[in-house]
């Protein structure tokens, strides 16, 4: 596979020192994720029990589309679910490793992978569901295009992707601040999501929040999509 211009990889000793203060290290899922995977998988209806969407939801093996130091590959485990994932930075995926043996995954190295968004390790249809979370606009608009195709292709037929992607316009630019610096930031609106998508899945949700600070009237926008596979 012949991989365009490895501009991802030049922002990776941004993402790695990131991830080396510590700044990514988050702890607790994210609610829209839950709510996707009650919705379309598994609804948790007690310490023990399920309510299945699907099936064979128990067992499934998720695939963590960036999956940073390991939070939603946890959150899939109390779901029984087989988590797996990938990221930019070898810290982040040694980190999670470690969360993952901590839980009991005796097999961590080959879970948690570092790996290009555009090459992944896995073989076609091995996943039945994706997630990914402040991912795919945390990069190049071409190389999440690229790489949303690479999602697919390791997902079965028909099957669920959920990520979320910042609103508030279509352009791209490179975190000045200290948290993320150097890193870069691509904006999303609903023609541009269907520039991203619209190849490989059809959008079953596509969900916007806004979230509005009252002091100093800035809004967050934020795009929900379940995404299923063509």
């Amino acid at each position: 596979m012949t991989l365009s211009p490895p501009a991802d990889e030049s922002r990776r000793p941004a993402w790695e020192q990131s991830y080396e203060n510590k700044q990514n290290f988050v702890f607790y899922p994210d609610e829209e994720m839950v709510r996707f995977i009650s919705k379309h998988l598994r609804k948790r209806t007690g310490f023990d029990s399920f309510d299945d969407k699907q099936p064979d939801a128990q067992g499934m093996r998720m695939l963590d589309v960036g999956c940073g130091i390991g939070r939603h590959m946890a959150m899939a485990l109390d779901f029984g679910f087989t988590p797996y994932g990938f990221d930019l930075s070898q810290t982040a995926v040694q980190t999670a490793r470690d969360w993952l043996r901590s839980r009991g995954v005796s097999d961590a190295d080959q879970r948690a992978h570092q790996a290009d968004i555009r090459a992944l390790p896995f073989d076609d249809g091995f996943f039945g569901f994706a997630v990914s979370h402040g991912v795919l606009d945390s990069m190049p608009f071409a190389i999440a295009r690229e790489g949303i195709g690479e999602v697919a292709r390791v997902l079965r037929p028909q099957g669920l992707f959920y990520c979320d992607l910042i609103g508030g316009g279509d352009h791209e630019e490179v975190i000045e601040t200290h948290h993320e610096k150097d890193t870069l930031q691509s904006f999303f609106t609903s023609q541009k999501i269907d520039e991203l998508v619209s190849h490989h899945f059809a959008v079953l949700d596509r969900i916007r929040v806004d979230r509005t600070d009252t002091q100093t009237g800035h809004v967050h926008s934020r795009w929900h999509l379940t995404l299923q596979k063509r």
